[in-house]
């Protein structure tokens, strides 16, 4: 079995700038998914349904690696219920589904690999920042297991049912390269540098303007399920919404400023345009 640690399992931090970090923290283990990592996320989540919406969130892994996935160290059954072999992948889909459905927006900052559920809880975030030497793969069928956490789900709607299903029958790996170019990785960043990047993406989203932020990503959560005259009817209450809030008239005055100053530098260079 993995070595035990005195640590916790998951590390939850709220920044300051209103920025939420959740760590993986099992180093020893390459930060594969345990019984008592998936509570400690139950309770990170918690903090974060139950109060004003973080500016966002960047999930990541501790000492440079995302996640392996599960522990095939550790027994993955609960109880004695029907489905206790699959206990511990159960609650991780829980977590996976929680966070997908979070009002932030959210960032995997992978370096090194995710694998396995892991994968699936990366893609269940909105973005994912991999340094230029991550590597990604599902390979369940090579422990005897079908694709768990929401993998073929996942795969299927970006990929298509074909580069899905390559994907997964032959368990092969993904490099950070490849992944970009289909569409499963934002961006592709210098190694170690995941966290800050997305750190960098955080203070600026939205320029202050959280109301808007929130509502954005509650449309693009609609646009995966229903179709376009649904998503323009929950457009018009959110537009209304925000023209009816404090940040649009906030927003609009920082653009009067900024133009008048642009004009202004103008004027006193004798720059045309």
């Amino acid at each position: 079995m993995s070595a035990p640690s005195e640590d916790p399992e998951l590390l939850f931090e709220l920044r300051a700038d209103g920025v939420a970090i959740i760590t993986l923290n099992r180093p020893h283990a390459k930060n594969t998914v345990s019984f008592t990592m998936w509570e400690q996320f139950s309770a990170a989540l918690d903090r974060l349904e139950n109060a004003t919406p973080a500016r966002m969130l960047i999930l990541c892994g501790a000492n440079g690696y995302f996640s392996n996935g599960g522990d095939v160290k550790l027994p993955p059954a609960r109880g004695e219920g029907a489905l206790r072999l699959a206990a511990r992948l159960e609650m991780g889909q829980r977590i996976i589904r929680r966070l997908r459905a979070l009002p932030i927006p959210t960032v995997a900052a992978v370096e090194g690999g995710a694998f396995g559920v892991s994968w699936s809880l990366a893609m269940a975030c909105d973005m994912i920042f991999a340094g230029d030497n991550a590597r990604f793969g599902a390979p369940f069928l090579d422990f005897g297991l079908v694709p768990d956490g929401g993998a073929a789900w996942f795969l299927t709607r970006q990929l298509g049912r074909a580069r899905a299903a390559e994907i997964i029958f032959s368990g092969r790996t993904l490099e950070a390269a490849e992944a970009l170019s289909l569409g499963l990785v934002s961006r592709l960043v210098p190694p170690g540098e995941a966290v800050a990047q997305a750190l960098a993406l955080g203070a600026t989203i939205g320029g202050g303007n959280a109301h808007a932020v929130e509502l954005t990503k509650r449309l693009l959560d609609q646009a995966e399920s229903g179709d376009l005259s649904a998503n323009h009817a929950l457009e018009l209450v959110y537009c209304h919404t925000c023209q009816a809030g404090e940040e649009v008239p906030r927003a609009r005055e920082a653009f009067k400023a900024r133009a008048a100053a642009k004009a202004a530098a103008k004027v006193a260079t004798g720059t045309k345009e």
